[in-house]
């Protein structure tokens, strides 16, 4: 009840413009809960949220940069989707799309160097954060990204930019795929996934990430801070969220079917058949230099498979948005003006 009353005061003085960021950031560093304050804007209507979920239905949480968000849960495609968004929502939209292990949240911070131009949304995809995770669902790429699809028509928005990472841009190959979903993406940032070469050696392993074991351990998330795929110490107050974002019940039997079906030879295929066809739209290849499994000789032709088409190597690893946020904004910012 103290921490409520405590934060409450601090985000009326923020919005009044009295308390700094800094001011914010040093009473709760990482507001590993969402600020309980609720939107007096209820611009969608609100679904029940899935059980074991936290946030509510238009609950505002500090981002960072004096830029703050709003949860949602909005039923789509037959499933409970939940997103968080920033800025004016009649600016153009840019959808932000996770990989694996991560959540919405692992775009905050790139979300907040944009909102002042853009309605950014970032959605927790169907089996992660806190949207839906019944295995009954359509968990195939295909079938998550129409529902995404779905999830926008239902928000009323027609076009919207596209950023994806890592899964996140397995999923958004997808959505270019679908001829229905591929004429409303008016560009794609696409972000650590393999192009029109094989992935490089390591591999993610694939067939350890379909057991449910595999998402159950503890170090999951830790250990991929502490790994090959990060260049840069990251706070640990961003670990700790990470990591309790990533386990809310139902991820880990939802991550394991997901990944029962993933495999980086036959989503090559995918790509070169369904997908580097449909490109049309202006898209942009952005990869970390420092990647272990993703080289920057691997993308050398691959902006040549699309009619408006780049590749852009950046002084990163894997996890751009959480090691340099700003590049990724930078970029995107560029692709979308």
């Amino acid at each position: 009840m103290i921490r409520s009353i405590i934060l409450a005061a601090i985000f009326t003085a923020s919005v009044s413009g009295a308390a700094s960021a800094e001011q914010i950031a040093e009473t709760d560093p990482y507001a590993p809960y969402p600020l309980a304050q609720i939107t007096d804007e209820l611009r969608y209507p609100a679904a029940q949220p899935p059980a074991g979920t936290v946030s509510r239905h238009g609950e505002i949480e500090y981002l960072a940069n004096n830029v703050f968000g709003t949860h949602w849960y909005v039923e789509a495609n037959a499933a409970v989707w939940h997103f968080v968004t920033a800025g004016d929502p009649e600016d153009e939209v840019i959808l932000f799309v996770h990989g694996h292990p991560d959540t919405w949240w692992s775009w905050h911070d790139v979300m907040s160097y944009l909102a002042d131009d853009f309605y950014v949304i970032a959605v927790d995809t169907l089996g992660y954060g806190q949207s839906d995770k019944r295995l009954e669902l359509d968990l195939t790429y295909a079938g998550i990204a129409t529902g995404i699809g779905a999830l926008m028509t239902e928000l009323g928005v027609e076009v919207f930019n596209l950023v994806g990472h890592d899964r996140g841009a397995v999923l958004g190959d997808h959505m270019v795929a679908q001829d229905d979903i591929n004429p409303r993406i008016l560009a794609y940032l696409r972000m650590q996934q393999s192009a029109d070469k094989p992935h490089g050696i390591p591999r993610p392993a694939h067939e350890q990430m379909s057991e449910v074991a595999f998402h159950t351990n503890e170090n999951v998330i830790y250990g991929i801070f502490a790994s090959d795929y990060f260049s840069v110490d990251i706070p640990q107050s961003h670990q700790d969220r990470a990591h309790w974002e990533y386990f809310f019940p139902g991820t880990a039997e939802a991550a394991a079917q997901l990944f029962s079906q993933a495999g980086f030879d036959k989503e090559l295929d995918f790509r070169l058949a369904q997908v580097f066809p449909r490109m049309t739209m202006p898209v942009v290849f952005m990869q970390g230099a420092d990647d272990p499994g993703q080289r920057p000789e691997e993308y050398w032709e691959t902006a040549d498979l699309v009619p408006n088409g780049a590749v852009l190597i950046v002084d990163a690893n894997h996890f751009i948005q959480a090691e340099k946020p700003e590049l990724v904004a930078d970029a995107a910012r560029d692709l979308f003006d």
